[in-house]
């Protein structure tokens, strides 16, 4: 009983710092970096086991009845259109702390019974649902990208024409990547309400960590395999209207990052994601000139510097999620085949202000370094940063 009370004790506490106040020194301490993870990565789900060669599932079909709670990839159906449908290995980078979707079947299969989540519910704070999505779907997954399996149709006109000619030979999704890597997989453990933590009492304070205002217990580890997978939109990648007209979202938006000719089609897809993200950049630049004085054009100046944009271009990679990608288009050159890749990215609304909390430290930095942060400026800057903070 007093090894309970302990660790509830220290337990409560690393709650209680973390929803202190925004001037409470502990409060950085306790909360992870980048940890306020929001809803579930769009379309990319756990894998139902982990291994090191997947690609037998790329291009089988997923039935459109699937809900997102039941969609893992030995769901998927090998047709006679799947032969259109090959795949490739790129490289791919990063560090992510993100919610994946699950079936409950594969959320089983890891032993995460969400004890906190559990208890929370029978003190009346709600499951899931207080994240903004469906309970008992999503994983929390904290990871290093290494590398993705990607489907590539090989003939687009053949694909459509048996997907035409025999319609319950395809679905309006498949499965369209693998990513490969290393992390943890998280269960929650309780959460903070009211100044009250309700709290799985078999978790120990060091075990634990924070984010959506969740505390999170270490569940398992995986090291160099692939573990998500992801589904393609067929209908959507048939074509690449998009890449002319970008959707609209009200909970966000979409860029269209192209690439430059490149030598390898790996460069040109990390290449159109970086253009996707130096757009994302630039509007945020125009969201801070627009609210900034109509006398700081220094402000302006610097949020346009290739400098600035550039840097937070990287600061804000996490942000900035790949949607989909065109084929990739070859050109004949004198050195060889080079390829441009055109991607379609998201940025959430969710991670507008955090992201221009970045530009403005970025901004602040850049004029600091110059020798022109001048009072006036830094009545500017404090101005902006009051104004994104509302």
């Amino acid at each position: 009983m007093k090894r309970i009370l302990i660790a509830t004790i220290a337990i409560t506490s690393l709650l209680s710092a973390c929803s202190g106040n925004a001037n409470d020194p502990d409060k950085k301490m306790s909360e992870e970096p980048g940890a306020t993870l929001n809803g579930p990565r769009k379309g990319v789900f756990l894998r139902a086991s982990f291994d090191d060669d997947p690609s037998h599932f790329v291009g089988r079909f997923l039935s459109n009845e699937l809900v997102e709670d039941q969609i893992d990839e030995n769901r998927g159906i090998q047709t006679e259109c799947t032969k259109f449908v090959t795949y490739k290995e790129v490289n791919a980078s990063g560090s992510f702390d993100e919610y994946y979707n699950s079936s409950t079947e594969v959320k089983g299969n890891f032993g995460l019974t969400e004890a906190g989540e559990v208890m929370a519910k029978k003190a009346g704070v709600g499951g899931d649902a207080s994240m903004g999505h469906s309970s008992g779907t999503t994983i929390r997954v904290k990871y290093d990208l290494t590398k993705k399996i990607v489907a590539n149709v090989s003939d687009p006109a053949a694909f459509k024409a048996c997907c035409d000619s025999s319609p319950d030979a395809c679905t309006d999704r498949y499965v369209g990547e693998f990513w490969y890597g290393t992390g943890t997989l998280y269960e929650k453990s309780g959460r903070q309400t009211g100044g009250q933590a309700n709290l799985d009492t078999t978790a120990t304070a060091s075990s634990l960590s924070v984010a959506d205002g969740w505390a999170w217990k270490r569940s398992t580890d995986f090291k160099d395999v692939y573990f998500a997978f992801r589904v393609t939109d067929r209908v959507a990648q048939s074509n690449c209207d998009w890449a002319n007209r970008p959707p609209k979202s009200s909970e966000g938006q979409y860029f269209v990052g192209v690439s430059p000719a490149s030598p390898s089609e790996d460069i040109a897809r990390s290449a159109a994601m970086r253009n996707a993200r130096v757009q994302a950049v630039q509007y945020l630049g125009e969201t801070i000139a627009a609210s900034s004085s109509s006398s700081s054009s220094v402000i302006d100046g610097y949020a346009k510097s290739e400098s600035v944009v550039n840097t937070v271009a990287e600061g804000i990679a996490n942000f900035v999620k790949d949607d989909r990608y065109c084929p990739a288009e070859m050109i004949d050159s004198p050195k060889g085949p080079t390829y441009v890749m055109k991607v379609l990215a998201f940025f959430p609304n969710e991670k507008k202000k955090e992201a221009v909390k970045t530009t403005i430290d970025n901004i602040e930095s850049k004029a600091k370094a110059d020798g022109k942060l001048t009072p006036i400026l830094k009545n500017e800057i404090k101005a902006l940063r009051l104004k994104n903070n509302e």
